[in-house]
């Protein structure tokens, strides 16, 4: 459920349902997901949150994939662990655990002004057979720290249970260190409005866990924003007490700026849970991409505003130089394709082939075939063109600096584009042209899949807070998905089509012929056309492809080089489309009607998502300036 689904359709959903019921319903989900042959495959497709491995964190012994731990409160009953070890988090924290189940999830509440939960004092606890019997079903894929319930008497008994599934233990009394010492780390857990002035760590504490809760006056506590400032104040009080290279986790964040306001006051890794249910399951991969732009900084290095070329190693032995090439191959094959379309719109070979030229066609065949040949041709073309625009992209603004998952993108695109030139096998037409430019142009994405992605660039100035910019752009990425998603499926009709029936109705009625007569005309006509037709649709797929992938992996805060490949590609072929059918007269509704509702849902989302992907506004700079004065290792003029 990432924060596109998650924002627009759900939480709205959600928040009208009694906070566990709404957990419940969601957490479950997702553990079934997981549990699925293919569900870790699906989360991480979704979200692609895996940390930078730039990100690592030491603490405790342990060393974390990243500096975001989930707290506990999120899933209590332990139904999504092995989901939620795949969110971008470095490490899960569960409990608190009893000897048995006690107390019911349910009572918590939400605080929808506070962005926090209230839960009942005592905390409710997860019985430790439960919690065993879950971890080892869920088999998280990051380290699992397991808080153990302050009033409980056999520490021990718990601590051997536990002890083969989870990395470390977090207790609130003082008198359990003892009983975990001999087993695993211990991490000594306080409320973050329970630190007084003078603490005294006991020998063996290997952490500090500052919760992200506080007393509510009425009763309980409170998890979440509430606890936000408190926090923050006990890291910068407890830091010159511990001294630099003890850990200390801290929580209460409920967006990127909260966590980075905790690290920049000392705070070793941020611990989240609230936060999830008010920003949304993509809030620690946001969280990662601030830390690494920030440790960037503190390394001295320039913020990438402006696009630098790997200088260190030759361009033929990077992928990108490869992708770009292949970018620049297929662009220009797509204004090659295009002149043909507006001018003879049949080649030699073509008319080798049938064994007729292109005037007998019009006079012999149907006076409407070149015509229909013409609108197939630039149809292709346009798509060539949108597809040709997006490698370019791809490979200059994302591949060049570092960014996998364009990498990712342009060979999933071009290995499935280049997988339909196969079709032919349906439809039996083999052009030895199309083949021998697939031939060249699939060894540049060999060279591109195979050769070295440069180091990689964290994204400019990223994303702090949840303001309209970022709400605007999880509605126009969740329009761009299922534009994407219409793509990708138009193209494998179109390609079924063009290797079956060939035509559609409105092809036929356009043409005022039958396919028996067609057949009749040429027997090898119906290949020619349908050879174009199933090119069409690969090309399509692969341009699907190439704008689901950077609208699901790539949207980050600034990132305007995305908006304008989305914006051009997409208006390249959709634009082509159009013109054609009008100017040859095919001007059906049926037909033309999912282009149309198509460019529409393109713009729709593309103004959406623009003011969160434009360049960054004065008051997102100054945000940034102001956590860089406090961040740790950053020397200021």
């Amino acid at each position: 459920m990432p924060d596109w689904s998650y924002r627009t359709v759900f939480r709205p959903l959600l928040f009208r349902l009694p906070l566990a019921t709404a957990r419940d319903l969601c957490l479950g989900f997702m553990g079934q997901l997981a549990r699925l042959p293919l569900g870790s495959f699906v989360i991480d497709f979704l979200g692609h949150m895996r940390p930078d491995p730039r990100l690592r964190t030491d603490l405790a012994g342990l060393t974390l994939a990243g500096p975001v731990v989930l707290g506990p409160q999120l899933d209590p009953r332990l139904l999504a662990t092995r989901a939620l070890s795949r969110f971008g988090v470095g490490a899960i924290e569960i409990g608190p655990v009893a000897l048995v189940d006690r107390g019911q999830p349910a009572a918590a509440t939400r605080r929808d002004d506070a962005q926090s939960l209230w839960l009942p004092e005592p905390l409710p606890a997860i019985g430790v057979e439960t919690a065993v019997r879950r971890l080892a079903a869920a088999r998280p894929a990051v380290p699992v720290i397991a808080r153990i319930a302050t009033d409980v008497e056999d520490v021990t008994s718990i601590v051997q249970q536990l002890a083969p599934n989870v990395a470390a233990f977090a207790v609130e009394s003082l008198q359990h260190v003892a009983a975990i010492i001999p087993h695993k780390p211990a991490l000594l857990c306080l409320p973050a409005d329970g630190v007084g002035t003078q603490l005294d760590i006991p020998q063996g504490v290997s952490a500090l866990l500052i919760d992200g809760r506080v007393r509510d006056p009425a009763a309980g506590w409170l998890v979440g924003r509430a606890a936000l400032p408190a926090a923050i104040e006990a890291v910068g009080r407890l830091r010159p007490e511990v001294g630099s290279a003890f850990p200390i986790i801290a929580g209460g964040a409920v967006d990127p700026e909260g966590a980075m306001q905790l690290l920049a006051a000392g705070a070793t890794a941020v611990q989240v849970d609230a936060g999830l249910v008010f920003a949304g399951p993509g809030l620690p991969k946001r969280i990662n991409d601030a830390v690494l732009f920030a440790r960037n900084r503190e390394a001295g290095e320039k913020a990438p505003e402006s696009h630098e070329l790997p200088g260190e190693l030759h361009a033929a032995a990077m992928s990108w130089f490869w992708g770009l090439l292949l970018g620049v191959a297929m662009f220009g094959g797509g204004l090659l394709a295009l002149a043909i379309a507006c001018t003879r719109v049949v080649l030699p070979y073509d008319e080798e082939y049938l064994g007729m030229s292109a005037a007998e066609l019009t006079a012999k065949v149907n006076p409407r075939l070149l015509a229909f040949m013409a609108h197939d041709r630039v149809t292709l073309a346009g798509t060539m063109l949108a597809v040709g625009i997006q490698y370019l992209f791809l490979a200059w603004f994302g591949i060049c600096r570092g960014l996998h998952w364009a990498k990712m993108t342009l060979v999933a695109s071009a290995f499935a584009g280049f997988g339909t030139f196969f079709l032919f096998l349906g439809f039996g037409y083999f052009d030895p042209f199309h083949a021998f430019v697939t031939a060249v142009l699939f060894q540049f994405l060999l060279l591109a899949f195979q050769s070295r992605l440069a180091p990689a660039e964290p994204p400019p100035w990223p994303n702090l807070v949840d303001d309209w910019r970022w709400k605007l752009a999880q509605w126009g990425q969740l329009l761009l998905l299922i534009e994407a998603a219409a793509v990708m499926a138009a193209g494998v009709t179109i390609c079924t089509i063009g290797s079956t029936s060939v035509f559609v109705p409105e092809d036929l009625e356009f043409m005022q012929t039958t396919v028996e007569q067609l057949r009749a005309a040429n027997p090898r006509l119906v290949p020619v056309v349908a050879h174009d037709r199933a090119s069409f649709g690969g090309m399509l797929l692969s341009v699907g492809i190439a704008t689901l992938l950077p609208v699901l992996w790539g949207v980050r805060q600034g990132e305007t080089w995305l908006w304008r490949m989305l914006a051009l590609s997409g208006s390249v072929g959709y634009v082509a489309t159009l013109i054609v059918h009008l100017h040859v007269g095919y001007t059906s509704l049926d037909h033309l009607a999912p282009a149309v509702a198509g460019l529409a849902l393109l713009w729709l989302g593309l103004g959406l998502l623009y003011p969160y992907l434009a360049p960054p506004a004065a008051e997102h700079r100054s945000r940034w300036q102001a956590l860089m004065r406090h961040w740790p290792g950053v020397v200021h003029s």
